[in-house]
């Protein structure tokens, strides 16, 4: 909405009027019995009017990509003219690796394993991380093919980067004015040292 996101709101300063923004979508995985009234603040406290309507949404692994696709089908089908889709998560406070052990679903256990599709059912409490090694083990791609890969993707992200590729697509903040993501250094050999989290023989 702002030209410069680290000065105030001002008509000066926004590239979109608030008052034409007609609806909201944000879209969380992990969110907290809140989160719908923190976005609820915070669009409110961007000048956006309380008119404006606002839902979240909940795709496991692309709740923003759904977000931004709710958006443009309101658009599309002529509900709105104009809206925000967006996405926040915080993965490093919902660690993968515990987080069903510390968050069990709220489920009647005995029908959900005795059921007739139960290993299905049960299959969906295997976190991110260990379907990433299954599916590696179903492909055979060993680690050196995927540390391979890996590097290459560094590479070619370094190079955009250092092309200004990707400019148009971030909003300096502060200092911050690139995706910090990006680890020009990165080669297959320092990724080998790397211990594994979820397979502990490979």
């Amino acid at each position: 909405l702002l030209k410069d996101p680290t000065q105030p709101a001002s008509d000066d300063n926004y590239l979109l009027s608030p008052s034409s923004i007609q609806d909201i979508c944000i879209g969380n995985v992990l969110s907290p019995p809140t989160s719908a009234v923190s976005f609820r603040m915070a669009a409110l406290s961007a000048n956006i009017p309380h008119t404006t309507s606002l839902s979240t949404t909940n795709r496991q692994c692309s709740s923003g990509l759904q977000a931004v696709a709710n958006i443009a089908h309101a658009i599309r089908c002529g509900s709105i003219n104009v809206g925000i889709g967006a996405g926040v998560e915080s993965m490093s406070a919902n660690p993968m690796h515990e987080l069903y052990e510390k968050f069990p679903p709220e489920v009647d256990w005995d029908t959900m394993q005795n059921c007739e599709n139960s290993q299905e059912v049960m299959d969906c409490l295997i976190p991110m991380g260990v379907t990433s090694e299954n599916v590696a083990k179903k492909y055979q791609l060993d680690r050196v093919t995927l540390d391979t890969f890996a590097a290459k993707s560094h590479e070619k992200a370094a190079k955009a980067r250092s092309l200004g590729k990707f400019k148009s697509e971030i909003i300096p903040v502060g200092n911050v004015t690139e995706d910090d993501g990006i680890r020009p250094s990165t080669t297959v050999d320092k990724l080998a040292r790397l211990r594994p989290v979820f397979d502990k023989n490979n």
